[in-house]
C-alpha cells in the first residue's frame, strides 16, 4: 500500500513537471521567429501577393507613380486640345449666317472629322501608357522582385510558390506562416536603395 501511494505520488508530480514544460513550451513558441525554429522553417510552399507587392514597395510606388504622372500630361495636353476645338466650334457657330450653306457644311464636315481623329489619338495615347505600365510592371517582377522570392525559396527550402492575385488560386485557403509577401516587401525596400535610377532603367 506504501509502495502505491510512493508511486501515485512520483506519477503525480511527473506529471506537473509534464504540465509545465508544455505550457512552457507552447507559451515560448509564440514568441519564436520563424527563422529561428527549425520546426516551422521549412516550407515546401509559399505564398505571395505580387500586386501588393508592387503597390507597397518603394520601387514599386516610384514606377507606378511614372504612370500617373504620364497620364496627367496627356490630360492637360487634351484638356488643351478640348479648349481648341471649343473655340473653333464657336467660331463656327458665330460665321453660319455669313456663309454659303455648302461651304458651312464642308467646314463643318471638316470640323467634326478632325475631332473624330483627335479623339482617336488620344484613346491611343491612353492604351500606350497602359501597354507601357504592363512593361514596367513585367519588368519590375522579372528582375527585381523573383530574385528576391527566389531567396526566400532558399530559406525556407520552398519548391512552389502561389500567388494569391492570380485568378485560379484566389479562393485558395492557406497558413499565415507561409504568406511571404511582407518580407518580400521588406526584403526589397532595404536592397533596392536608388530608386530613381532603377526606375528611370525600368521606364526607359
Amino acid at each position: 500500500m506504501l509502495l502505491i501511494k510512493r508511486l501515485f505520488c512520483l506519477n503525480a508530480t511527473l506529471f506537473s513537471f509534464l504540465l509545465l514544460f508544455s505550457t512552457s513550451s507552447l507559451s515560448d513558441s509564440k514568441n519564436i521567429p520563424l527563422e529561428n525554429s527549425r520546426e516551422y522553417f521549412k516550407r515546401s510552399v509559399l505564398v505571395i501577393s505580387h500586386e501588393k507587392i508592387f503597390g507597397d514597395t518603394k520601387l514599386g510606388k516610384a514606377i507606378f507613380q511614372k504612370f500617373k504622372d504620364e497620364e496627367e500630361i496627356l490630360s492637360v495636353e487634351a484638356e488643351k486640345i478640348e479648349k481648341i476645338f471649343i473655340d473653333e466650334e464657336k467660331e463656327l457657330t458665330l460665321i453660319r449666317p455669313n456663309i454659303d450653306s455648302d461651304e458651312f457644311l464642308k467646314l463643318a464636315n471638316d470640323f467634326d472629322k478632325r475631332v473624330e481623329l483627335e479623339r482617336l489619338n488620344q484613346r491611343n495615347k491612353e492604351a500606350i501608357i497602359k501597354d507601357n505600365l504592363n512593361i514596367w510592371k513585367k519588368k519590375f517582377f522579372n528582375t527585381y522582385m523573383i530574385p528576391i522570392i527566389q531567396e526566400f525559396m532558399k530559406i525556407y527550402e520552398a519548391s512552389l510558390v502561389i500567388d494569391i492575385d492570380n485568378k485560379a488560386f484566389r479562393l485558395v485557403i492557406f497558413d499565415s506562416r507561409i504568406n511571404i509577401t511582407n518580407s518580400v516587401i521588406e526584403r526589397m525596400n532595404v536592397l533596392y536603395i536608388n530608386i530613381d535610377e532603377i526606375t528611370q532603367e525600368i521606364t526607359s
